[in-house]
Formats: structure tokens, sequence, C-alpha cells
């Protein structure tokens, strides 16, 4: 049977990373004469991309995997691929003699060789290659929005976190491959690229003649992608190292439109003492110092960071200093995350590991404080109007039947305060195309999303009860017809590490949101 006549389907799992690479071994088994299938059941061969950040993620792709062992067909051939294969190689396929192939995620970029090797009837399994950068490939528009990875690998030491290891030191992108990859995505028309990488703030430090000054050269990037690509209207970067982020690029932000004005930088901890088991930046000061440089050059910045609570060691005292700091800063958002301890890493043998249900009761301490805070910075923006990025309509509603149809509907989108997957939404009666941008006048706010109507939409397009104009009554309505409690008491988010997979959270159904394959 010839390759034409062959299928793949691509799971991802974890973090945007770890999409764009799915994307890549999809090009690569494109090229090579296969053909995607639209789910698991009707493909040759499914590959899971998986994910080996935490315990939580490496649970979810090995129960991933067994999922699709024990439902494959006579033939189906099934792959584990990415962070846990390369984590884990020679022990994944040892343990799982079923795998018909293990592929790192160092050597993604030959999956369409590795799938040769299984059809002749091979039982590959290769990682661990000599750190390289990635290759480019065509990149295809897949909705609105597209994440663009800069660098790959991490030359940082974080006692907690497992990656150097297994991905390697840093191998950033050249300047001109990353800008024609974007052009290719704005061209397809995406409306947003995200920039991501382990430490984005480190882009450019292993290239020659690199700056000196932290930062800098990622300044650089974002000057050349919006002189490059000036018909891309957003552009985003995640993952800001603590002590990376200065003053030029804090100033190229503030003065690029493109660029929106939203900081995300991963603390993990307030406390120096934590912070220095952590092998973290500890100054703290300097840290508040730079967001507030952040707020005064751009006022309406969205400032998101992440903590790790139950560190080994961490004292009631120290985790209440990462509360007063949550208090003093108002983060706009904020993921708390449990501490895991991660087989190989420094901090796994540390003296004084906390129990989970402390960890537990700390997280949801820090949840409840930052609800409010989020809660209050939201409803700063009630009555105002904010351009809104479509991603698509809510559930199957009588709303979204009526937009169907041509009249107005129940519809989702983001601000530039909300990055997709980890933020909130704005949730508005409208009239628009996913990947449309239009101006929501927002009439109610709950702890992570907005709620509003399009402007210019006529009274009577909108079916159903609107929200513009009733005040907190027109909110409470359209939560309530959400299935959000009247309150806007959501359900916690838990956001792992930068650079990590995110936990989950309570969502409004969507149609047409989500761009990774779904689970």
């Amino acid at each position: 049977m010839g390759n034409a006549q062959r299928s793949f389907f691509i799971e991802n799992l974890g973090c945007p990373k770890n999409a764009v690479e799915g994307e890549g071994m999809a090009e690569r088994l494109a090229g090579a004469g296969y053909s995607p299938a639209d789910g698991a059941a009707d493909a040759d061969i499914v590959i899971v991309n998986t994910c080996s950040f935490i315990r939580p993620a490496q649970e979810e792709s090995i129960d991933r995997l067994f999922y699709y062992l024990g439902r494959r067909r006579a033939g189906q051939k099934v792959v584990a691929a990415g962070c846990l294969a390369e984590r884990f190689g020679e022990a994944l396929a040892q343990d799982m003699p079923e795998l018909d192939g293990v592929l790192g995620t160092r050597r993604w970029f030959e999956i369409d060789r590795l799938v040769g090797e299984i059809e002749r009837g091979a039982r590959p399994c290769w990682h661990g290659a000599d750190p390289a950068a990635d290759p480019s490939f065509p990149r295809q528009a897949d909705g609105p929005t597209a994440y663009v990875k800069i660098a790959e690998g991490c030359n940082m030491s974080c006692t907690f976190c497992a990656i150097p290891g297994f991905k390697g030191a840093q191998r950033s992108k050249s300047r001109s491959e990353i800008v024609q990859e974007i052009r290719e995505l704005a061209d397809g028309g995406v409306r947003e690229v995200i920039l991501v990488s382990q430490n984005t703030t480190a882009y450019g430090q292993d290239l020659a003649q690199a700056p000196a000054d932290r930062g800098t050269a990622l300044a650089r990037l974002l000057e050349e992608i919006c002189a490059g690509v000036p018909h891309l209207p957003w552009l985003r970067f995640h993952y800001c190292y603590p002590g990376w982020v200065n003053d030029h690029l804090l100033e190229t932000m503030a003065r690029l439109p493109q660029v929106v004005k939203y900081l995300d930088m991963p603390l993990q901890h307030a406390h120096p003492d934590v912070l220095r088991a952590m092998n973290r930046p500890r100054d703290v000061e300097h840290v508040k110092a730079v967001l507030a440089r952040a707020r005064e050059l751009m006022p309406q910045v969205a400032l998101r960071t992440t903590f790790i609570v139950g560190f080994p060691g961490e004292t009631a005292g120290q985790f209440e200093t990462v509360l007063r700091f949550m208090e003093t800063v108002q983060f706009d958002h904020a993921g708390i995350f449990p501490y895991f301890p991660e087989e190989g890493t420094p901090a796994a043998s540390l003296p004084g590991q906390l129990s989970d249900r402390l960890k537990e009761r700390r997280k949801g301490r820090a949840l409840e404080l930052q609800q409010g805070i989020s809660l209050a910075r939201n409803q700063a923006y009630v009555g105002s109007e904010m351009e809104v990025l479509v991603e698509g309509a809510a559930d199957d509603s009588p709303a979204t039947s009526a937009l169907a149809a041509g009249g107005a509907g129940r519809l989702i989108g983001r601000t530039f305060r909300d990055a997709p997957e980890v933020d909130g939404f704005v949730v508005f009666r409208g009239r628009a195309q996913r990947g449309d941008f239009v101006r929501v006048r927002i009439a109610g706010a709950g702890p992570y999303d907005l709620f509003g109507e399009q402007v210019g939409l006529t009274p009577a397009g909108v079916p159903g009860r609107g929200a513009a104009g009733k005040g907190a009554a027109g909110h409470q309505g359209l939560a309530e017809e959400e299935g959000q409690p009247p309150n806007g008491a959501l359900q916690a988010a838990a956001v792992a590490l930068g650079g990590g997979i995110t936990g989950t959270k309570r969502r409004i159904g969507l149609k047409s949101l989500p761009v990774l394959q779904p689970r």
C-alpha cells in the first residue's frame, strides 16, 4: 500500500511549543505522501505528542497512549513522540512493548523516516540526539492565532525543572527564519502570533554577535517582525525570565503598536530564601521596579505570572510573603501551581517536602486571593469599549443558531489582556466571523471573563436578553445563560510553570476555538 493511501492523526498534549512541533510533524508526513485523518479511529498511524513537564502531564500522556493502544484496530500503529519520549525513551519502549515507535522531541523532524521504518516492520526508538536548531517548515494558518517557536532548549538551572536535562542547551532560530515564518502565517490569515520558547527573553544569546544586554536581542527581533510583517495586527510573547526584562525591551514593547501590551513573567515565588533554593533570581525589589516601569511605560499593560506553592521547606511565613506580594503588585492574571517533585531534579531530594494536602490548601488560598484581584481589575473595564479578536461562536444555543442564519449570536473573543488557553474571554452578543476584530462595549465582569455587546449592533438583532445597558442585572442574566454562577465565582484556574502545561478551568462550551487536536 502506497503512502498516499495511508493516513495519520496527531494528538498534541502540553504546551504551545509541542503544538508547533506537532504541526511540523504533520507537514513532514504530508510531504512524504501521508494524509491527515479526521480522527484517530480513521488513521493508520496515531501519534501522541506527549508532555513530560510535571507528573500530572506525564500521567496524562501515558493514559492517552494506553487509550489508543487499547482501541486500535488491526494494522493500526501507535507512536509515542514528544517530551515524554525524549526524557524516558528507553524505559517507555521497554515498559510499553505495544508501542510501534518512540520519537524524542530533539528528533521530531525525523517523523517521516521513523514511520517509514515502522512500515517496514522495525520498532525504532529515537531520542537524545545532539542539540541542533529546529528546521523551518512551511506554516499554514489554522485559525486566527498561531504560535511561533523562536528557540529550543534552556540554559537555566532551576532546581525544580527537568526541562534542560532532556531539551538540551538553548538553540535560537535566526531572525530571518522567524520573520519569514510569521509572514507566511499572516499572509494566510493569522491575526495574532505568539512567540514562545523556554526562556523567550534569552532569545539570541547563543547566536554570534548577540547583544550583551539580556532581552535586547528579543527587542531587535520584535522590531524586525513588525517592520517585516506590517499587516500582522497582534504580536505577543510568553515566558519572560525575571531579571532579563530590561528598559530596552519594555520601551520597544511600548513603542511598537503591533506588540500587545501584555507581559508574562513567571516568578515562581516572592521570598528570597525560597527563590535561592529554586536557583531563581531572588531580587524581589528589582522585580517590583521592573513591573512598575512596565506600567509607567504602558499604563494599560496586562501582567501575568505563575507561583509555585509548597516548595520543599516553604514555611507559613514564606507563603504569606507570596500573598502580600500578590496584593502589592495586583497581577491581572496569576496561575498557582503546587510543587511536584520531578525525578532527577535537585529539589526532589531537598529536605522538608510538604504534604499534598498542605500544598493544595495553600494553592486554594492564593487562588482565592487572585480571583478577587482579577475581578477588581476586570471590573475597571466595565462601561468601556474594547477591541476583541473573535475566536468563534459559543455552544449550540438558540443564539448561536441565529448567528448561523445571519442574525446576531453569542460569540467569544479575547482582548489584548488575554492570551489563549490560559486567560479569560470576552463573551458578547454580536455578528462577526472568527478572526474578525470588533469593538465590544463591556457591561459586566467576572474574575476571569468579561461580558458585553458588539458596538453598533441594533437592539432588534439581539436575540434573548441583552447585557448592555442592564448593569449588574444584565451581567447576571448573561452569566446564568453561560452556565456560570450569578456571583461570577468560576472554578479556579491552575496554570503550570512558564512553558509548561495549563491546568483546568470551568469553561464556556466552544464551537470553533480549539486550535489543537481535540482530546
